[in-house]
């Protein structure tokens, strides 16, 4: 009897095994498209400072790194998407920021058409295969005309929440798999809010908090899709990092984010956002274990607020049953490339590139404390080359204060533990490089002096 039980035990698990679906999806982001990028008269998604060598750059009159993305450079992207992805590609996530930001002061009717012709170039390039759009601070506003030109991804369900508010679910029929599509620009700090919109933003909260609870009575996998996520923007100094302390979000619904994360942690197999044209991760921990894990995806234009980055491009491989992600393959275009041809190549795979054995909070966990390791130069100079992309390239421009500032921005998103974590850097560190700790100790001095 126990030996048929054991015999059966074994079947179940192998029917498990070879029931395990792979499926791919691709995440794109930042595309900020110009429409007036080859116009010498409206040249207004490009900023030259002749005096900036590192934004000075200039390669042919398709792009370079002062330029936001003209219609020839996401065409090309497109058209390496529709040559590169499997046949199991399962959908697309688009995380928003189409247009440029010098296009705010366009008309609606102007900013509405540019979106429709990178729709256009996306309806045709994933023909047979879903896309789901998050909206970012650059886009137009949720609104029918908006809607009417992504209904042909999004079911009537998620149509209505979309048109009202910009948020919406996706359930998917054939698998356990929730696609949580979240509108950020509702949380975000900038600009004016009206009642309205406060209004809207509480509605998103409440919403989210039903569909997670309705996701774990369902037994369901969740991910969490937006422009921008929890957590803050990496700086080179540490100086600046504890005084700004700070990210898209505001400090309130920064908080409760997290703290909804935690709570559905057990559901959430995936955050996925953009919106820093930087290549890099977040985690987020619930009494010191890590829960959950956020990956951001690099931008499509070259051109950055802060650091300049090359394109990029990124293909996730995952069990589309269970949404568990296996891995990803990081496509790119080198911009400097001297001939000005638009050629996309793969830069790396996570899990070979920094050699984790899944792709886990446990697995990135141990990966961030290995940035934090400065002994660890290997590590270190690989995600420093694809934080932007294969633009940075000199390592010993970040020392093992500028080091514990990146740890600190991937393992403390909330933003009074990141100010905490980077104005204490010797006890933080003390643990782990001993030998470095007086040299850390100094580097503290002098950040509680400064600020």
């Amino acid at each position: 009897m126990k030996s048929s039980n054991f015999i059966l035990c074994i079947s179940l698990i192998w029917l498990n095994l070879t029931d395990a679906k792979i499926g791919y999806f691709w995440h794109i982001t930042d595309l900020h498209y110009d429409p007036f990028h080859n116009s010498p008269e409206f040249h207004r998604g490009c900023r030259h400072n002749r005096g900036n060598s590192e934004h000075s750059h200039r390669n042919g009159r398709h792009r370079d790194h002062t330029c936001d993305s003209s219609y020839s450079l996401i065409q090309s992207a497109a058209a390496f998407m529709a040559e590169r992805h499997p046949d199991t590609l399962e959908f697309v996530l688009w995380t928003g920021d189409i247009l440029s930001s010098t296009m705010e002061h366009t008309s609606e009717e102007f900013q509405l058409e540019a979106v429709r012709n990178v729709t256009d170039v996306l309806s045709r390039t994933f023909s047979s295969q879903f896309v789901f759009p998050a909206l970012g601070h650059n886009d137009p506003s949720p609104s029918r005309r908006l809607m009417d030109m992504w209904m042909q991804w999004l079911p009537s369900d998620a149509l209505q929440t979309f048109e009202e508010s910009g948020f919406y679910t996706i359930e998917q029929s054939h698998s356990k798999l929730r696609i949580v599509v979240l509108n950020s620009v509702l949380w975000s700090g900038g600009g004016f809010r009206s009642e309205k919109s406060t209004h809207k933003a509480k509605a998103q909260w409440e919403w989210l908090e039903q569909v997670l609870s309705k996701a774990r009575r369902k037994n369901e996998m969740v991910y969490l899709v937006a422009h921008a996520g929890p957590g803050v923007e990496e700086r080179t100094t540490a100086t600046t990092a504890a005084a700004v302390g700070g990210g898209e979000l505001t400090p309130t619904a920064n908080s409760r984010l997290l703290h909804v994360i935690r709570a559905f942690s057990d559901v959430i197999a995936g955050q996925f956002y953009g919106h820093r044209h930087a290549d890099t991760f977040r985690l987020i921990y619930n009494e010191g274990r890590p829960v959950s894990w956020a990956l951001l995806a690099p931008s499509v234009t070259p051109r950055g607020a802060g650091s300049i980055s090359n394109p990029g491009l990124r293909l996730y491989k995952f069990e589309s049953i269970t949404g568990k992600v296996l891995d990803y393959t990081q496509y790119y275009l080198d911009v400097t490339n001297s001939r000005g041809e638009f050629h996309w190549t793969v830069e790396y795979n996570l899990t070979q590139y920094y050699g984790l054995r899944d792709v886990s909070a446990v697995s990135l966990d141990a990966l961030a404390e290995k940035i934090r390791n400065h002994q660890d130069r290997g590590i270190f100079a690989k995600y420093l080359s694809s934080l932007r992309v294969r633009m940075t390239s000199d390592i010993s421009d970040c020392d093992a204060a500028c080091a514990h500032v990146h740890f600190c921005a991937i393992t403390r998103a909330d933003y009074h533990e990141f100010r905490s974590c980077v104005r204490n850097p010797a006890s933080a560190l003390a643990s782990r490089a001993p030998h470095n700790s007086a040299a850390i100790l100094l580097y503290a001095i002098l950040i509680l002096i400064s600020s």
